[in-house]
């Protein structure tokens, strides 16, 4: 097996052509959207505030470009290293996310939030080869994902902290947007015979939104966590996701 070899893993692929998957490759666009607003919202932060932005919160729009980037390589290139392009960035994402999550949400030392992240690459690792082999088109590495969304909505919900539980439905909705995603992701193939185009490209879409959500709703929870003493914060005002920027 070389990284040179070609892959030939969703619907639309019908050669090794550059463009052999056009609406796959240009449905990557919706991480570079949700890139974008997340960084207006940063910027706006910087000019309007003179606010600093940690790593922690700056650094998930760049991911994001980086994840449609890879995407797109994948899915025009079509080849083994494209693919590691493509699948690097969307794992660095999540640990990246559940690191800042557990940090801003439930105030955890740095060494606890990554203690966090390894216990979940130990769950995704014992997932993938006890369940993984029997979900469809090799989702199984992102099923433990769509897990953890649910659980950290319950989690919320379950709070004693108001402040935190009016987060609840921002991901209880991140939870069924990739749970859209998920499906069209894991029933791309079966589609072939009745829809050439296949459904991978939902996957992009939907997963560029639930990128948007999951980082916004970091963004206003920094904001709340950061902002001056007697400043009412998104937390504060009743809302995990106020109007505005």
């Amino acid at each position: 097996m070389s990284l040179r070899d070609h892959v030939d893993q969703y619907c639309e692929r019908a050669s090794t052509a550059f463009w052999a998957e056009p609406v796959n490759a240009l449905s990557n666009l919706s991480f570079v959207v949700a890139a974008w607003l997340i960084w207006r919202m940063l910027a706006a932060d910087r000019a309007d505030a003179g606010r600093r932005t940690p790593v922690s919160v700056g650094f998930m729009a760049p991911l994001m470009l980086c994840i449609g980037v890879g995407s797109f390589a994948f899915h025009t290139i079509g080849t083994r290293w494209a693919q590691v392009l493509d699948v690097a960035p969307i794992a660095l994402f999540v640990l990246w996310y559940l690191a800042s999550f557990l940090r801003w949400f439930h105030d955890l030392s740095w060494k606890r939030c990554l203690l966090g992240v390894a216990a979940f690459i130990a769950f995704i690792a014992a997932f993938v080869v006890v369940v993984g082999p029997y979900v469809p088109n090799k989702s199984g590495t992102y099923v433990p994902v769509l897990m953890l969304l649910v659980g950290i909505a319950v989690a919320l919900a379950r709070s004693k902290d108001a402040a935190l539980r009016a987060y609840t439905g921002v991901f209880a909705g991140a939870a069924v947007v990739f749970g859209v995603a998920l499906t069209a992701r894991t029933v791309d193939e079966r589609v072939c015979g009745s829809f050439s185009m296949g459904t991978h490209f939902l996957w992009h879409l939907f997963d560029g939104l639930l990128l948007f959500i999951v980082s916004r709703a970091l963004v206003h929870r920094w904001r709340a966590r950061t902002a001056p003493t007697g400043a009412p914060g998104p937390d504060t005002a009743g809302s995990a996701l106020p109007a505005g920027r």
